[in-house]
């Protein structure tokens, strides 16, 4: 049985979801897919991804946990995004032992290509947005990002 907080957040997904497709859509129209020639795969774009949103780096053992897969699985995905010059490898200030995963400005630069597109449509459908709707837009963004960080930290607390 859904509540009504339950079934306002399952039609909040379903508004997202749509958004997400429509902007997909608008993309493939103008020849704008980042998907098409992304020089990675799937398994090096997620991995690049979470070494691009580690403040500090990331350690090879905390991308393999992040990711679910065993350490063996780690060191030749982390070696194709090195030699794609995305990442870099640098020691631990704390460790000599460990080496620190961060992503590169041509690494960054390929993970926001890929999540704006070559196109840009979102930066055209927010151009044509009045002042009033753009501060909406950014404040349901903040209002987002704050939960994630909330439900981040009581990922730790637990």
């Amino acid at each position: 049985m859904l509540t009504t907080a339950n079934l306002s957040v399952e039609l909040a997904l379903d508004q997202f979801r749509r958004l997400v497709a429509s902007l997909q859509v608008a993309r493939a129209r103008r020849g704008a897919d980042p998907w098409s020639d992304c020089p990675m795969t799937m398994s090096q774009l997620r991995a690049l991804s979470l070494i691009v949103a580690a403040q500090h780096g990331v350690s090879s053992r905390e991308l393999a946990t992040l990711l679910g897969v065993g350490a063996s699985a780690i060191t030749p995905l982390v070696d194709r995004l090195v030699d794609h010059g995305f990442v870099r490898r640098l020691e631990d200030q704390h460790d000599r032992r460990i080496a620190r995963l961060y992503a590169t400005e041509a690494g960054s630069a390929a993970l926001e290509g890929m999540l704006a597109g070559k196109g840009d449509v979102m930066r055209e459908v927010l151009a044509t947005l009045s002042e009033d709707q753009l501060m909406l837009v950014r404040s349901a963004f903040d209002v987002l990002q704050a939960g994630l960080q909330h439900a981040a930290m009581q990922g730790r607390d637990n």
